[in-house]
């Protein structure tokens, strides 16, 4: 009974072993495609069109988080300055 566990078991690795070789052949295959495909003298037009709407969307939502982020990093700045002179003036005043 051992015996035929012990082939039974050694089988699933073995299965499981070549499973994960073919799924990791194909990711490898997809990702050197994909790969392929990003240089741009091998991208097809229809790409290299959803490419530049792809940018433009990009550069748009980055305009809107500057314009989103801008008043927090002034305030921010703001706060930072106040508390160096507070500080400043709190090591002044505690020396004498």
């Amino acid at each position: 009974m051992t015996l035929l566990r012990d082939l039974s078991l050694i089988l699933l690795a073995g299965e499981v072993f070549i499973m994960a070789l073919v799924s990791l052949a194909l990711l490898g295959g997809a990702v050197y495609g994909l790969w392929y495909l990003q240089r741009h003298e091998n991208l097809p037009s229809w790409l290299r069109l959803a490419q530049a709407y792809l940018a433009l969307g990009r550069a748009y939502v980055e305009l809107a988080m500057r314009a989103v982020v801008r008043p927090i990093l002034l305030l921010y700045s703001i706060l930072a300055t106040v508390r160096g002179w507070l500080g400043a003036i709190i090591k002044q005043g505690g020396g004498r």
